[in-house]
C-alpha cells in the first residue's frame, strides 16, 4: 500500500463513505416501505381480486421484495445526490451544470413513467388479460407473479420515457440529428402505435391510443431536446 498514491486512497475511502450512506438510506427507506406493502398490495389486487402464495415463504419473500423496490425509489433522490457529491469535484463548471439538472430530471421521468404504467397500463392490462377467464379456467394469481408482472411494466416505462434525455445527449456528442428525427415521424406514429397495441392488448383501441399519445409526445420531446442540444 506504500506505492498506492495518497490521492487515490482518498478517493477509495470517499467512494465507501458515499456507498455506506447510500445504503442506510436504502435501509431506511425500506423500512418506511414496509409501513405502505399492505395498501399497495391492496392496490394491486383491486383488478383481480384476492392473490394466493404457493410456497409457504413466498408471501414474506414478496413483501421484502416490494418494501425494498420502495425503499430504492424513496432513497433514490438522496443516492443520486451521493453520486453527484463523489464526482462534482472531477468535473468542470459546464459539466457541474449538465449534471445538475439531469440527475433529478431522470428521477423525475422514471418516476412519471413508472406511475403510468402501475395506475393505468397494469390494471387495464390484467382487467384484459383475466376477461379471458371461463367456468373451466378459473384465475388463481400468484402474488409474487403478479408482481413481476407490475414491476415489467413499470421498468419499461420507467425507462421509455427518459427518450428526451438520451436524445439529448446523443445530439450533444453528434449521434443524432433533430432533422433526421423529425423526417422519421410517420415511422415513428406506425411504430408506436403497434408498441402501444401489443402492450395493451384490448379490444377496444381507446386503451392503444392512451398509451400511444405520451409516448409519442415524448418523441416530439426528444425531437425538441435534440435541436436543444445541437443549438448549444
Amino acid at each position: 500500500m506504500e506505492d498506492v498514491p495518497k490521492p487515490f486512497l482518498d478517493h477509495l475511502e470517499e467512494l465507501r463513505f458515499r456507498l455506506i450512506k447510500a445504503l442506510i438510506s436504502v435501509a431506511g427507506g425500506t423500512v418506511a416501505g414496509f409501513l405502505l406493502v399492505d395498501p399497495v398490495i391492496r392496490y394491486l389486487a383491486k383488478p383481480v381480486g384476492k392473490f394466493v402464495y404457493l410456497v409457504p415463504t413466498e408471501a414474506f419473500f414478496i413483501r421484502l421484495k416490494i418494501a425494498l423496490a420502495l425503499g430504492f425509489f424513496l432513497a433514490l433522490p438522496f443516492i443520486l445526490f451521493q453520486i453527484w457529491q463523489f464526482v462534482v469535484v472531477a468535473l468542470k463548471p459546464k459539466e457541474k451544470k449538465t449534471i445538475l439538472w439531469i440527475l433529478p430530471t431522470s428521477y423525475l421521468l422514471f418516476a412519471a413513467g413508472a406511475s403510468f404504467a402501475l395506475f393505468y397500463l397494469v390494471p387495464a392490462g390484467a382487467k384484459f388479460l383475466l376477461s379471458y377467464s371461463s367456468d373451466i379456467l378459473v384465475s388463481n394469481i400468484s402474488i409474487e407473479s403478479y408482481v413481476n408482472f407490475a414491476g415489467v411494466f413499470c421498468l419499461v416505462l420507467g425507462a421509455t420515457f427518459q427518450m428526451p434525455l438520451v436524445s439529448f445527449f446523443l445530439s450533444k456528442i453528434g449521434l443524432l440529428d433533430s432533422r433526421w428525427l423529425s423526417n422519421k415521424r410517420r415511422w415513428a406514429v406506425l411504430i408506436f402505435y403497434i408498441s402501444s397495441a401489443i402492450l395493451t392488448p384490448g379490444p377496444d383501441p381507446v386503451t392503444a391510443i392512451m398509451l400511444f399519445i405520451p409516448t409519442y409526445c415524448l418523441f416530439e420531446c426528444s425531437i425538441l431536446t435534440a435541436r436543444m442540444a445541437r443549438a448549444r
